[in-house]
């Protein structure tokens, strides 16, 4: 059962990478590393390096880090820092993508429901580095290619996000590898899924407003009869 998922898993990400898009090829070589670390050889390996070198570890800064690429993406927009989106489209973006990665994520583990290396549920993927890379590339595309610098370290803070699921003995390699794919994937589908909704949208009395406040966005919505 378990294969059959991750055949399917991988092939629904690896497809959009002959899009042509940079962000895909990051999306498939990611999924596929995922699936090469699965093997009972690298969670071994992983588990002799827990072992010898960070028994005893623990921190909470992985549950404060994974939201801190989108904390800096709102925080640069507050600025005033220029973005080719409106702040309405924005957070149009972030809701689509936040639910996409969330469904995503929360459904494997629970179809999946590996064991995570300290003996609990629900470990593949991770849903701490999904968000992480799903506010990296938020921040990438806002800022990437006006400021190079912006997205290297959104993507540093994402990668740390992961590197600590592991180091807390919460997340194998696997579960990491492929909670970035997601992460990735999910800010590249809002991307694309929201004009066309909001073309849509706009042909009716339907109408919406975001609402931006310091631990999270919404959105209230209006329709006119």
């Amino acid at each position: 059962m378990k294969s059959k998922i991750f055949s399917i898993l991988f092939l629904c990400l690896s497809l959009p990478s002959y899009a042509q898009k940079k962000a895909w090829y990051y999306v498939a070589g990611l999924s596929s590393a995922s699936a090469i670390l699965y093997a009972d050889y690298a969670k071994n390996e992983q588990q002799k390096y827990y072992q010898h070198n960070l028994i005893g570890f623990h921190t909470s800064a992985d549950d404060y880090l994974q939201y801190s690429p989108t904390l800096i993406n709102i925080g640069l927009h507050l600025a005033g820092l220029e973005d080719t989106q409106k702040p309405k489209d924005l957070v149009a973006v972030f809701i689509i993508g936040t639910g996409t990665y969330t469904v995503i994520t929360q459904g494997l583990k629970y179809a999946v429901n590996e064991t995570r290396p300290n003996g609990n549920d629900h470990s593949y993927p991770s849903g701490h580095t999904a968000t992480a890379f799903f506010g990296a590339r938020m921040l990438d595309r806002s800022f990437g290619k006006k400021y190079p610098a912006i997205a290297i370290g959104g993507y540093a803070l994402a990668t740390a996000t992961g590197a600590l699921r592991m180091a807390n003995n919460k997340h194998w390699a696997s579960d990491v590898a492929m909670g970035a794919a997601i992460g990735i994937a999910s800010a590249e589908l809002a991307n694309w899924a929201y004009p066309k909704l909001k073309k849509s949208l706009d042909k009716t009395s339907l109408n919406w407003e975001p609402i931006v406040a310091p631990n999270y966005y919404a959105a209230r919505v209006r329709y006119a009869f």
